[in-house]
């Protein structure tokens, strides 16, 4: 054993011979290794547990030199072998199957080193209730995060069993077909903290993070054969989680995976990638319409290096807890989550922000919602805990957010409630608080990862792939002078995306918007639809990352520098270029606008 790997695949190999005309091609199979050299592929360690044929044919020479397969000796007889058969028009049929004995793999004969690994995945061998044996025996043995994935004929056999078998892991795969066959076409019941992910072929793949589905494209590719497939996507994705990724861009690297695989023959395209070919299909998937100026990113990152007021907010004020309130870390938790949708459209068209009168001040959307759960905090703090978000009504959340007035101006304040309570029905169904993940956070070899990682199953936090109010509150909680979080390793610190940073990176050029529709969307403030707003923000978030790391200001202050910008670079006013710091090398392009689009992202 040469190292204790990211992540552990169990199951079997298999001896894949494929007819398609012409002479037979014999290839190295099986969906567990599959998915151990797709993670591979995808940039993790990956050990594989499973029969392994001594002496090792070369058939396996390859595979074995990228991942470390360890497991019973036995003889090549002892795999499966399967005969595949391709009609004219690429279809697969199974022509004959003999399964060896990979219902012999014994979880006992597991080595305690392997179960150090951070995500173990159980793939198809056998039956159900092998794989949930491996699963009884490992709940003892690791604290590993634990996936699986089942096959047509088990689920057409026994779908309770593979229902069952879902239940018991964290994560769990399977293809519309097993999907259909086990939940008969209804929302499948995913508990909080876990994930699902539903392969659907070129329709992509649905990713659920306990009761909330996004639907991911697929990579563009030219498929030969699609064998496969699903397990590549398993296989990245286990990857780009074991990365710290939130699991909807994991799932974007495990279909870049899956491109590579389908365009070969059995398992010889994926085993032939070569490294960087997998973010190269990232970056193909990229949408061109907006663009990183990296000279721009130079000039302003010049700029912001020599100045003195560069520094990040310490989230204190009147609007926020008093130091050393015990409350303070679940207000953080429970206020952060609702910083979004402050503005009105009006025929499709932004009409303003929103505004409330607030103890005879006008405060703007950002600030009426701190102010409101500060209220919350002055007079019924145990509303702030995991029940007491839970079972509020929508009477609640009406009298948090009521101004001087006796208006409620946030324009969907049922998304708000929605939100509030989901969030705290789901920390109490998993037995957090936030006090709890924030110790258990500070104990972690990267507090900051392992903390995202665990917003990624909350309501309010999971939904955004590039998780802005996440980072905004681990930047609340970092720079607060409690230190309540501490991230001196920056590695998985990321920019705090919303209005004011989008704004801002289009009118002082950091990123350049290249198609004239969109650009025109952008000076009319006129409403985008999902993918258009993706295509701004994403550069966006790649143009202020680079900004932080070649100016060596940190994300918490670059976030704070632009925030206070938008006094000088509003959003309804004429900008004041004069009085902005920026000014000397700013682009000046202010004609243009943050995105709009309805979301609860930011």
């Amino acid at each position: 054993m040469e190292r204790v790997p990211q992540i552990l695949i169990i199951g079997g190999a298999s001896v894949d011979r494929l007819r398609a005309g012409g002479q037979p091609l014999v290839t190295p199979g099986g969906g567990a290794l599959y998915t151990a050299v797709a993670a591979r592929k995808a940039g993790s360690e990956v050990g594989f547990f499973g029969m392994r044929p001594d002496p090792l044919p070369e058939l396996f020479a390859q595979a074995a030199r990228q991942v470390q397969w360890t497991g019973p000796a036995c003889v090549i007889e002892d795999i499966p072998h399967f005969e595949i058969v391709y009609d004219d028009a690429g279809a697969a049929r199974m022509e004959s199957a003999s399964w060896g004995k990979e219902d012999q793999l014994d979880p006992l004969s597991l080595p305690d080193e392997l179960c150090q690994a951070e995500f173990i995945h159980i793939a198809a061998i056998h039956d159900a209730s092998l794989q949930m044996a491996f699963i009884d025996n490992l709940r003892g043995r690791t604290k590993a995060r634990i996936s699986a994935g089942t096959f047509g004929y088990m689920v057409h056999r026994s779908p309770d069993a593979v229902r069952a078998l879902m239940d018991a892991c964290d994560l769990f795969f399977l293809n519309a077909f097993e999907f259909d066959t086990v939940f008969g076409g209804q929302q499948p019941v995913v508990r909080a903290g876990q994930i699902l992910v539903v392969t659907r072929g070129a329709d992509g793949a649905d990713v659920w993070q306990g009761d909330h589905c996004t639907r991911i494209p697929v990579c563009p590719s030219r498929p030969v054969d699609l064998t496969g497939a699903g397990d590549s996507v398993c296989g990245g994705m286990l990857a780009g989680l074991a990365q710290g990724l939130h699991p909807t861009v994991a799932a974007r690297l495990g279909t870049a995976v899956a491109a590579i695989t389908i365009e070969g023959p059995g398992m010889t395209a994926l085993l032939a990638a070569e490294p960087g070919e997998v973010p190269q299909r990232l970056l193909a998937m990229a949408d061109r319409r907006v663009s990183v100026d990296a000279e721009q990113v130079d000039r302003i990152a010049r700029l912001v290096r020599d100045l003195e007021d560069v520094k990040p907010f310490d989230f204190t004020g009147p609007h926020f807890p008093a130091v050393g309130d015990p409350n303070a870390i679940s207000w953080f938790f429970a206020a952060i989550k609702h910083q979004f949708g402050f503005w009105t459209p009006y025929n499709g068209v932004w009409r303003g922000s929103t505004w409330a009168r607030w103890n005879d001040q006008a405060l703007k959307g950002s600030d009426y919602c701190f102010a409101a759960w500060k209220r919350v905090l002055l007079k019924d703090p145990a509303k702030l805990t995991p029940m007491g978000q839970a079972s509020m009504r929508f009477a609640d959340i009406e009298a948090m957010f009521r101004d001087d007035d006796g208006r409620v101006t946030l324009p969907v304040l049922a998304t708000h409630y929605a939100l509030a309570t989901g969030f705290g029905r789901d920390l109490w169904q998993l037995g957090w608080t936030p006090e709890d993940l924030v110790a258990q956070a500070q104990k972690q070899p990267r507090p900051v990862r392992w903390l995202l990682q665990h917003l990624d199953h909350l309501p309010g936090y999971r939904e955004d792939p590039l998780r802005k109010k996440s980072m905004l509150l681990i930047v609340a909680l970092a720079q607060r002078p409690e230190r309540f979080l501490d991230f001196d390793d920056l590695t998985d610190v990321a920019p705090i995306i919303d209005y004011h940073l989008m704004r801002s990176s289009l009118r002082t050029g950091l990123v350049q918007v290249n198609d004239a529709e969109l650009r025109q969307k952008l000076v009319d403030r006129r409403m985008l639809t999902p993918d258009e707003e993706h295509a701004v923000r994403q550069p966006c978030y790649d143009a202020v990352r680079m900004l932080s790391r070649r100016s060596g200001r940190s994300v918490a202050a670059i976030d704070w520098f632009f925030f206070g910008a938008r006094k000088r670079c509003p959003e309804a006013q004429l900008p004041d270029c004069a009085a902005c710091p920026v000014d000397p090398v700013c682009q000046h392009t202010v004609e243009l606008f943050q995105p709009v689009w309805r979301t609860t992202w930011y």
